[in-house]
């Protein structure tokens, strides 16, 4: 249903349905910080698991680092290796930001939405 009618997603969350309009999942994501060259990095990676029954595109990936209390202090956005995936296909991800902020303790992963456009 929130595959056709993406709208009524927030409304299956509501009452704890689950929802995964994108028919896609996340799983192995490793979170590390790195020193390179005396330069610091955040690398977030894990695997993109299709679970369409066909043929499906692959949305950007949204990544947001927070601070203790939850706030997000950084985002940006990344392609994934291959944008279109078939059913149970399951390309790895890696993305790497230079200089993280000192105060981010978590990453939250996510697909792009038109919400993170602007668009209504």
């Amino acid at each position: 249903m929130v595959h056709y009618l993406p709208q009524t997603a927030s409304l299956f969350a509501a009452v704890d349905l689950p929802v995964n309009p994108h028919e896609f999942k996340f799983e192995t994501v490793r979170i590390s910080k790195e020193v390179q060259n005396s330069n610091n990095f955040l690398t977030v990676q894990g695997d993109i698991v299709s679970e369409a029954s066909k043929p499906a595109e692959a949305q950007r990936l949204r990544f947001a680092a927070r601070n203790a209390t939850g706030q997000e202090i950084y985002t940006w956005a990344a392609l994934p290796t291959r944008s279109v995936l078939g059913p149970g296909e399951r390309p790895e991800f890696r993305s790497q930001i230079p200089a993280p902020p000192a105060e981010a303790t978590d990453v939250i992963l996510r697909f792009f939405t038109a919400r993170d456009t602007g668009a209504r």
